[in-house]
């Protein structure tokens, strides 16, 4: 009984290799195709991500270059290439019309605080807290205000900026201070 079993159960894995060898032949050419297919897909996304890193490794050099020589055209023209990493540099700078070339959002607001900052006037400074895509560094605008505020003689509207302030800002116990003394040079 166990031999007729025995003798069933390799009759079925021949059929199944007999069937998988006309499987093969008759699509040969078919497998040979998917499988070089599938390793120049390999080598194509290998070759890819090394020039991605090298073209990276590159741009990281000339940014460092032009960093210590701002005057290195070279390196300006390369770094170009990679947009956030030149705005990364425009940010770098003090003066307004490179900031305003800022175009990664998420650099914008820093560059946007810059100018704010840099313009130093009051309407620059309000313009800065209302609009709402900036969400970062709103309690140095806050406090830039509140001296405004103080310096002008607006007492009242350094009170409400103050208030403004986030309750766990390092900035609130000086600003309390102005407030308070109404110190502002």
């Amino acid at each position: 009984m166990e031999i007729k079993e025995k003798l069933k159960q390799e009759e079925e894995l021949l059929i199944k290799v007999f069937k998988l060898e006309k499987f093969v032949k008759k699509y040969k050419f078919h497998l040979v195709g998917v499988g070089v297919l599938i390793v120049l897909i390999a080598i194509g996304s290998y070759v890819n991500s090394y020039l991605k890193e090298q073209k990276l490794i590159k741009t990281n050099e000339a940014y460092n270059k032009l960093l210590v020589n701002p005057n290195d055209k070279n390196a300006l023209k390369i770094v170009k290439e990679n947009k956030k990493l030149y705005d990364l540099y425009l940010l770098s700078s003090d003066k307004i019309e490179n900031l305003q070339k800022v175009i990664t959002p998420e650099l914008k607001a820093i560059a946007a605080y810059k100018i704010a900052m840099i313009k130093g006037d009051e309407k620059s400074l309000e313009n800065y807290l209302l609009n709402p895509e900036y969400k970062i560094l709103k309690d140095p605008v806050r406090f830039a205000l509140i001296r405004l505020y103080l310096k002008d003689g607006n007492r009242k509207k350094a009170e409400v900026i103050y208030n403004q302030l986030s309750p766990n800002s390092e900035l609130k116990p000086l600003a309390k201070y102005l407030i308070h003394y109404g110190i502002v040079k």
